[in-house]
């Protein structure tokens, strides 16, 4: 495809660089997901993503998928690739640089994994403070605002079950999925999905390995998203879904990329 970096020679790139200012970054993680969904899950998203908004788009430059992430709390699994932040950190950096060298001046990193989101954010500040505008989308957080009934739950649910049954179907084991159950690390102490526990009428934070707080490897996420139907089965995934799920994601970055275009920031006096 004309507008996917590895898809493309370096004279190609060139000539595209003439009206070409913003790049998107993909980036996921190799990850557990569950007894029923691959270690790829969330680097498969960002990538498919990544392609479907390229097939509709000119004037943006795709960049490789980056596959592994920040996912030490998900290690206690095997299989999982993790990533230190500070090293995750400068690997986004240099492709950053890298793409800035040739004259891209906007970068957006299409973020499918909830663990890379705090390297994303140290990036994009690094690159603000050069005078570089660059933002980065979580795809299933606007996913969930988009409609009611997409609303995800947690981790290896529904919406990425979905989204797996239309990008890899083979490698989904649908047979095995399951609503899960989230341990407590108490009779009083109940895990909620991330970092914070519910103790009487607050919440306090722990750093959490996925094992405290599942048996199987999914979890429901109830502090990311307090307001969801957590009775909902992965096992009811559809193609459909994902079909309807990928298409208004991607109509949403589209449009999300032509306002951001316009965004120009000035070099701040402390630069990192």
């Amino acid at each position: 495809m004309k507008n996917i970096l590895k898809d493309m020679t370096w004279q190609e790139v060139k000539d595209a660089l003439k009206s070409t200012k913003v790049a998107i970054i993909p980036v996921g993680s190799t990850e557990q997901h569950g007894l029923h969904l691959p270690l790829g899950t969330d680097y498969l998203t960002a990538e498919y993503f990544a392609k479907k908004i390229a097939e509709k788009v000119d004037d943006v430059l795709i960049t490789p998928t980056v596959p592994v992430g920040f996912a030490h709390y998900h290690t206690s699994f095997e299989g999982t690739l993790s990533v230190n932040p500070e090293i995750l950190s400068g690997y986004y950096q240099g492709i950053a640089d890298s793409l800035i060298s040739y004259g891209i001046t906007h970068i957006l990193f299409l973020n499918a994994h909830g663990g890379n989101k705090g390297t994303i954010l140290n990036v994009c500040r690094n690159l603000r403070s050069r005078g570089i505008t660059a933002a980065g989308i979580n795809w299933w957080l606007i996913v969930s605002k988009m409609r009611k009934e997409w609303q995800t739950t947690g981790h290896g649910d529904i919406t990425e079950t979905s989204l797996m049954l239309l990008i890899s179907p083979d490698n989904v084991k649908l047979d095995k999925a399951a609503v899960p159950v989230n341990k407590k690390l108490t009779d009083k102490i109940q895990t909620l999905g991330g970092p914070p526990c519910k103790f009487k009428e607050g919440n306090v934070d722990f750093y959490l390995m996925m094992e405290d707080v599942t048996d199987t490897g999914n979890i429901l996420e109830y502090d990311y998203f307090p307001n969801a139907d957590f009775t909902v089965s992965p096992a009811g995934a559809s193609i459909e879904r994902a079909k309807e799920i990928t298409e208004a994601m991607v109509n949403y970055t589209i449009e999300f990329i032509e306002e951001f275009k316009k965004i120009k920031f000035k070099p701040t006096k402390l630069q990192d």
